[in-house]
């Protein structure tokens, strides 16, 4: 098979991969390691057509783009490893402990009811809570029985008695367990189905934590051939107990494995890549040889800007957003704004409210979760899942708590009469209904009573049709919605299901899953693709490619942030920086007031710039005179 010319020699290395055998490809930023996967795939399956081959990445967005790029083997379905979890559980039914049938929570059913219900029952505060719960995730993303020091065995005892309760009853899972369900069946089970696959080439490899790798080696150990795909210093999830020394010890892990390297970068231009490139060099201990530009790279702009206030670098910002957009022809669409941590708006509300006034549109991706919490949408796509599982606990308590009137007590009673049935909340629901909801007080009765057979009328107007690869179910769902009553969506929301038609792969899957795409594929696609600037975190940035960047509030106290891990402090950074294909702003403030002043280390006084990035190629200049240099 003759390859492209355009791949360098590097790719050209991994391309040429021979099975059976595993491989790591330690991949820079901008190094083409999506086509160059692509390429190794192209030509073992033209060499093998029945190859079995699955692709792995991190994100739903990549997936869908990684899916773009393989339009000859249409067999080949690249997914996440949560989504790979998913498929695989659901064709091996009783293969692990969870409620069947599967069933996530979203956002709004976790936070805006499973969070305060279940803190009830375990006797505890929301907040106490969620510490609860993210020491129970930590057990089945890192492996590690470490538990927290102020948590009494009493407490933890009586919060898992209550969460195994209230899982059961309502018939949820949570999504961060997805893996380490999968890992159990796969120790449990050796003759589980859906993993027999000659070749798993996995993305984004350091961002996997130690669950997920041991489902990897235990799947390789099955006679599958691992090719991880990463860079370490481009590990920034440590949070969900991911950790750079994943991909590090692949050569250890994986006997034989072959060693690769794309250090190439055909993305950045010389002065983002060799300021990126002193940035990330400064990590003590690290023996990675640095990315070079391609030949023909451009020069670029990289400028380190300080400003004397948050006001100040607000319109600083507005200035040449303005400037890249009217003179440089850039669209906003190609702009991104960053920030280390935004709660409540602490860093970008001044330059929101900035570009709003210049008549600048702005679009946050967590604008998809209000969209979703909007009342009509809600009831419309509780209803929407009643279509699909008329025992959908969280559908039917998602109707009570949007019906005014109703209340906790409803839940509260038929929660009980579950437990002490031995069955789900669904079902006591749906008994408690054929007998007129006859303890409940006499308003709720009534209530309860409309709401249930209103829901049922609705339902009873409702055909969902047969799914096929042709099915774009929001189409379907615009289409023949008014008829049978449903809900109208907003035009937020409509708008959200036709994009989603647009991207979504295979409506085979149905309306169920469907379903379960809406909220995070709309956060991957606004994400990924907006008219307008995006503003959000530096952790949400990866993956990113955009023509220009802004890093807003590198000031020491907040880059890097006190109390967090210098090395994945500097990564994080490193990943910001590394998003652009031309601009790249770095922005701090002599001042800040507000909350902004109290965030990092509170600090009245003068602030400085990121200690990571002094002694660097580019000295910090001040924003308002530049701007002045440039606008002319």
């Amino acid at each position: 098979m003759v390859m492209p010319l355009e791949f360098t020699d590097e790719q050209h290395a991994v391309i040429n991969h021979t099975l059976p055998g595993h491989g790591r490809v330690f991949a820079g930023p901008g190094t083409g390691k999506s086509a160059t996967a692509v390429g190794l795939a192209e030509r073992l399956l033209g060499e093998r057509a029945e190859l079995r081959l699955k692709f792995l990445t991190f994100t739903r967005a990549a997936t869908l783009e990684l899916g773009k790029k393989l339009p000859l083997h249409g067999n080949i379905k690249p997914a996440t490893v949560h989504s790979f979890s998913i498929a695989t559980l659901l064709q091996n039914p009783g293969c692990a402990p969870f409620p069947e049938p599967l069933r996530m929570a979203d956002k709004y059913e976790y936070d805006e009811l499973v969070r305060p219900h279940l803190a009830r029952r375990a006797r505890t505060r929301v907040l106490r809570l969620d510490e609860l719960v993210r020491e129970m995730a930590a057990k089945w993303e890192s492996l590690n029985p470490a538990e927290l020091p102020d948590v009494t065995p009493e407490e933890r005892a009586r919060f898992m008695g209550a969460y195994t309760e209230h899982r059961r009853t309502f018939g949820y899972t949570l999504l961060d367990e997805l893996p380490e369900l999968l890992r159990c069946a796969l120790r449990d089970h050796a003759d589980l189905s859906g993993v027999n696959y000659d070749l798993f080439i996995v993305d984004e490899y350091q961002d996997l934590n130690a669950c997920e790798l041991e489902l990897l080696k235990r799947i390789a150990d099955r006679g599958a051939s691992i090719i991880g795909i990463g860079d370490d210093d481009q590990s920034i999830y440590s949070f969900r107990k991911a950790h750079a020394v994943g991909i590090r010890r692949f050569l250890e892990e994986y006997a034989g494995a072959r060693d690769y390297a794309l250090s190439i970068c055909q993305r950045l231009p010389q002065r983002i890549a060799q300021w990126a490139q002193y940035l990330i060099g400064g990590e003590p201990g690290r023996v990675r040889s640095p990315i070079t530009c391609r030949a023909t790279a451009p020069e670029g702009t990289a400028e380190l800007l300080s400003f004397g206030s948050e006001i100040t670098e607000a319109r600083g910002i507005g200035d040449l957003i303005t400037w890249l957009n009217q003179t440089r022809g850039i669209p906003l669409s190609e702009i991104l704004v960053l920030s280390r941590t935004d709660r409540f708006g602490t860093f970008t509300r001044h330059i929101r409210d900035e570009l709003a006034r210049r008549g600048i549109p702005v679009f946050d991706p967590s604008e998809i979760d209000r969209i979703l919490a909007e009342p009509n949408n809600r009831k419309l796509v509780a209803l929407l899942r009643l279509a699909v599982n008329r025992r959908d606990s969280l559908a039917w308590w998602t109707l009570a708590n949007l019906e005014h009137g109703i209340g906790s007590s409803f839940v509260d009673v038929t929660y009980d009469q579950a437990v002490e049935r031995g069955t789900v909340f669904a079902d006591a629901m749906i008994s408690a209904a054929e007998s007129g909801f006859e303890k409940l007080s006499r308003p709720v009765r009534e209530r309860a009573v409309r709401l249930y057979g209103d829901t049922l009328a609705t339902l009873a107007r409702l055909t969902i049709p047969e799914a096929t690869g042709e099915t774009k179910w929001g189409k379907w769902l615009l289409e023949n919605g008014i008829a049978a009553g449903l809900p109208q969506p907003t035009e937020a929301l409509k708008a959200m299901l036709i994009k989603i038609d647009e991207t979504y792969p295979d409506g085979a899957d149905g309306l169920g899953r469907y379903l379960a795409q809406i909220q995070p594929l709309s956060q991957d696609l606004a994400r990924a693709q907006s008219d307008s600037v995006r503003f959000m975190t530096m952790v949400s940035s990866k993956g990113l490619t955009v023509r220009a960047t802004f890093v807003v509030g590198v000031d020491n106290d907040l880059v890097p942030r006190p109390g967090q891990d210098l090395s994945e402090e500097r990564r994080l950074l490193y990943v910001a920086m590394t998003r652009s294909t031309e601009f790249l702003f770095l922005t701090w403030a002599n001042r800040r007031t507000g909350p902004a002043a109290r965030a990092g280390n509170p600090n009245p006084g003068r602030r400085t710039y990121s200690e990571f990035l002094r002694g660097g190629p580019v000295e910090s200049t001040d924003g308002s005179a530049f701007i002045r240099g440039i606008t002319r």
